[in-house]
């Protein structure tokens, strides 16, 4: 906020301070969404360009970094809504973030035994395809679930977000919720069937 007042050399010094707090904590995020570390890179560049210039409506009355992943999330919406972008789904081959984690714990809550690798190995490959369909053919919807179940976002901060009103969230977030089921509906499929055999 000095920087912003003092102009000058002062900005470089801050954007340079920001970076090495930062980056790599909104380039991880970035990452997990969009699943491209190139395109990562560049939307975490563009978010400090638009940190610097908004930093005149930062009140400071709040933490910084909750303000600058919300320019971040809104980098990536706007960049999910572009029609002719490419979004590789995959890092090394397979999905790795916390979702799949989370979703994968659900299937293995039932009791499924220690010693069945290989159904739990199956759920896991299904539902990284089922996933990497919903992200193509939805890639928005498929971040707002992400951050739904990664980062626990209430309606409100997704409302904000999406800059729309608490009922049309309700709605989109219930859209959401309705291509995830559809898209995993494979998925569930076979969780289900290994709790039954389990």
């Amino acid at each position: 906020m000095r920087a912003c007042r003092d102009g000058g050399g002062a900005i470089e010094g801050a954007l340079r301070a920001l970076d090495r707090s930062f980056h790599a904590i909104l380039h991880r995020e970035c990452l997990r969404t969009l699943r491209d570390t190139d395109l990562a890179r560049d939307l975490v560049q563009e978010t400090f360009i638009k940190v610097w210039q908004r930093c005149a409506s930062f009140r400071g009355d709040s933490e910084l970094l909750p303000w600058i992943r919300a320019i971040l999330r809104h980098t990536i919406l706007d960049r999910l809504r572009q029609p002719a972008r490419e979004v590789p789904m995959e890092v090394d081959g397979r999905m790795s973030f916390e979702l799949e984690r989370q979703m994968t714990v659900l299937g293995e809550e039932q009791g499924s035994p220690p010693d069945d690798e290989l159904r739990r190995r199956q759920l896991e490959e299904c539902f990284a395809r089922c996933w990497k369909r919903f992200e193509s053919a939805a890639p928005a919807h498929a971040a707002v679930m992400a951050w739904i179940v990664e980062d626990g976002l209430r309606n409100e901060e997704i409302s904000e977000l999406l800059g729309r009103s608490p009922g049309a969230t309700r709605e989109f977030v219930s859209q959401c919720r309705k291509r995830a089921r559809v898209h995993l509906a494979e998925w569930y499929a076979l969780a289900v069937g290994a709790r039954n055999t389990a």
